[in-house]
């Protein structure tokens, strides 16, 4: 089953190393994207770029993937934007650059990349948004992050909405996940983050979901044959 390709994003920790490594797993190729290095048995190719910087990221990826995801023999191509930064503060304290840092990150590259997906794939598509209960919900402390999520997430559906032919979109909530990202939010200041109290109670009782869980539900859309053009999931706990 090697004729199907992945792109995943964020691959060094948490969520998107979990997903390469159950795509892995089950034979598919998988080209990974993140700042820092990641390695896994099987066939992985590492492009190590900041996602953030999309002059210098935009064109590394036409170099070095745009023929590989054009060729004819795929029976699939996956895509799961998965990296994101959770930039906390309130919104009198953020600073501009950071702020910008975060839209290009959680909404500008993903849909950068469906629109490079998709002219180029000659196969059906499978997108994974990883979304958020903040692209649906406000959270003080977090406009940045709720802002830019919910972004991606009508940037999905309207993706959807104008690619008609061999294009399914998931956007999918995975929960509360014990990452990298929750951890830095549990560090900040209530007096910044005033929801911080809740992640810390969550980590206390070992409420925060493994990563692994959220990965078996991604690779189960990326490998489906039956799904809407546009859908929204979260993770049932």
């Amino acid at each position: 089953m090697s004729e199907r390709l992945a792109l995943v994003t964020g691959t060094s920790t948490g969520i998107g190393a979990a997903v390469a490594k159950e795509l892995l797993s089950r034979g598919w190729q998988v080209v990974g994207v993140a700042r820092r290095q990641a390695r896994f048995s099987g066939n992985y190719q590492h492009l190590a770029l900041d996602l953030s910087d999309v002059a210098g990221a935009t064109k590394a990826i036409e170099r070095q993937l745009g023929a590989r995801v054009a060729e004819s023999g795929w029976q699939r191509i996956g895509l799961v934007n998965n990296a994101a930064i959770g930039l906390s503060g309130r919104v009198q304290n953020l600073d501009a650059q950071e702020l910008s840092r975060s839209f290009e990150l959680n909404a500008v590259m993903p849909l950068w990349l469906m629109g490079f997906v998709v002219k180029r794939a000659k196969a059906p598509v499978r997108v994974v948004n990883i979304s958020s209960g903040a692209a649906l919900r406000a959270f003080p402390g977090l406009a940045a992050y709720c802002a830019s999520k919910a972004a991606l997430r009508m940037a999905g559906m309207s993706v959807a909405a104008e690619v008609e032919k061999n294009l399914h979109i998931l956007s999918y909530e995975p929960g509360v996940v014990d990452t990298e990202m929750q951890l830095a939010t549990r560090s900040k200041s209530l007096e910044e983050f005033p929801w911080g109290e809740t992640f810390r109670r969550y980590h206390a009782e070992g409420r925060l979901v493994r990563p692994e869980r959220p990965a078996a539900d991604i690779v189960e859309f990326l490998e489906s044959d039956d799904a809407e053009r546009f859908s929204e999931r979260r993770l049932q706990t």
